[in-house]
C-alpha cells in the first residue's frame, strides 16, 4: 500500500471519528445544542476537525470519489476556523446545526463506501 493511500485512509478514518462525536452531539437535540455551550463548542470544534481532515486528502482520492463535496468541506473548514476574518463568511449556529444533522450523515455515509484509486506501481526489473 502506497504511503499515500495509508494516509487517505487515516484522514477517513478521523473523519468518521469526528463524525461520530457530531453525531452523538446532535442526538441530545437542538434545544440542548442551542443552551448547553459544551455540546456547541463540541460539535463546532469536530466540524472543523471533519472539514481540516477532507482538505488533507490526497487529489486521487478526491477524484475517485466526487459524490463527497470536498469544495464546500472546505468552505465550511475555512468559514469555522477563521470565523472573524473579514473575507469569511461567519458559519452561524443555524448553518452548523444543519450541517451536523443533515450533511454529516449523509457525508460519513459516501466516506464509508469510498474507493480508493488504483495507481498502478513502477514495474521493477
Amino acid at each position: 500500500m502506497k504511503a499515500s493511500d495509508q494516509r487517505d485512509r487515516f484522514l477517513i478514518d478521523e473523519m468518521l471519528n469526528h463524525a461520530d462525536v457530531i453525531a452523538v452531539n446532535v442526538r441530545k437535540g437542538r434545544d440542548v445544542f442551542d443552551t448547553d455551550t459544551t455540546t456547541r463548542y463540541a460539535v463546532e470544534h469536530a466540524t472543523e476537525l471533519f472539514a481540516e481532515a477532507a482538505e488533507k486528502i490526497s487529489r486521487p482520492f478526491k477524484s475517485a470519489n466526487r459524490q463527497v463535496p470536498w469544495a464546500r468541506l472546505r468552505e465550511l473548514r475555512h468559514d469555522v476556523a477563521h470565523p472573524y476574518d473579514t473575507g469569511a463568511n461567519p458559519t452561524s449556529v443555524e448553518q452548523t446545526w444543519r450541517f451536523a444533522r443533515d450533511d454529516v450523515p449523509k457525508i460519513t455515509r459516501k466516506l464509508r463506501h469510498a474507493r480508493f484509486p488504483r495507481i498502478a506501481e513502477p514495474a521493477r526489473e
